[in-house]
């Protein structure tokens, strides 16, 4: 029997729902990945330099990206034009920026894989505020719920907070306040060109912002020597993270974010990304790189509260009266 227009959009918002908890699976993963690979690299390379550390794991995540993506996506470079080109670029600059925050804040000692992923995710609350700010609408009083909320959490995740959070944790809150900014523009550039091609084109740009700023952070120069190179190229955990980060939660987990998320409603994406910090510390917590403690059931819970209100907590409408 043949859908309705309405049943046919009610059909494709589910695909596009289960395509985006596919993407939360692997994105929470990544956490976990991506501690491990710069807990390598920072045996190579010393336990200093963060920063050239966390850009020098991002650069070659999207060097072996860039690589996989014509070869699996084949219309990814057929489809290259300029509206790719202008877009990609244009979506690389938060997604760069992003990764960069969040895999600095992961670098520190202070924030473990499960925190990092809850305060990732308060890209959800940070979506509406800044889609607010786009087109000067106020924000429902869920979202100014949701904010309270997810300071509360956020705060106290690691226990009473002692002279405020910590750089990491502010480096990854800061990181997204970016995400937010890129689901809103991701909305806006995959409905004026081929998703894949932009994917492709974010890919390169970020090769690009990523190399400059290992070039830029204290030691980073050093880390192109070819000894070096050769002494991270040889650690096994660098290079296995590497690849599941490229493979997994770039290729796959990006191409299918720019397929699938232009068919929900921004916020109504953003929601569907709170799964994305419950799957980070539920395998962190497995692997034994967190700890389950009742500050961190309490942060967790109050940073999903927040997104959930976010999005449901709205003004009712007026019931009209005959």
């Amino acid at each position: 029997m043949e859908r309705t227009p309405e049943q046919q959009a009610v059909r494709t918002r589910r695909i596009a729902t289960g395509a985006l908890l596919s993407v939360c699976l692997f994105w929470g993963a990544t956490f976990l990945w991506m501690e491990q690979g710069t807990d390598a690299l920072q045996h190579v390379h010393g336990e200093g330099n963060h920063a050239a550390v966390g850009a020098f794991f991002l650069l070659w995540r999207f060097v072996l990206a860039a690589a996989l993506m014509p070869l699996l996506v084949p219309r990814s470079f057929k489809r290259l034009d300029g509206l790719a080109w202008k877009w990609g670029f244009w979506l690389s600059v938060p997604f760069a920026l992003g990764f960069l925050l969040q895999i600095f804040g992961l670098a520190q000692a202070d924030v473990p894989p499960g925190q990092s992923a809850f305060l990732t995710s308060l890209y959800v609350v940070a979506t509406p505020l800044l889609a607010a700010l786009v087109y000067r609408r106020l924000p429902p009083r869920g979202v100014m719920l949701g904010v309270v909320l997810a300071v509360v959490g956020a705060a106290f995740m690691k226990g009473p907070p002692e002279g405020g959070l910590s750089i990491g944790a502010w480096a990854t809150i800061g990181c997204a306040v970016v995400f937010g900014a890129h689901i809103l523009l991701t909305d806006h550039a995959t409905k004026l060109a081929d998703p894949m091609a932009i994917t492709l084109v974010m890919f390169l740009c970020s090769i690009g912002w990523n190399g400059l700023a290992v070039l830029l952070a204290p030691g980073g120069a050093a880390m192109f020597e070819p000894a070096l190179l050769a002494q991270t190229f040889t650690d096994a955990a660098f290079v296995t993270t590497e690849l599941l980060c490229a493979l997994f939660a770039t290729v796959v987990a990006v191409s299918v974010l720019n397929r699938w998320q232009k068919e929900l409603a921004p916020s109504r994406a953003a929601i569907v990304y709170t799964a994305e910090p419950v799957f980070a510390a539920v395998i962190s917590i497995f692997a034994g790189r967190d700890h389950l403690t009742g500050w961190l059931i309490f942060g967790a819970i109050m940073i999903l509260l927040a997104n959930i209100s976010a999005e449901f907590l709205r003004r009712r409408p007026r019931i009209a009266t005959p």
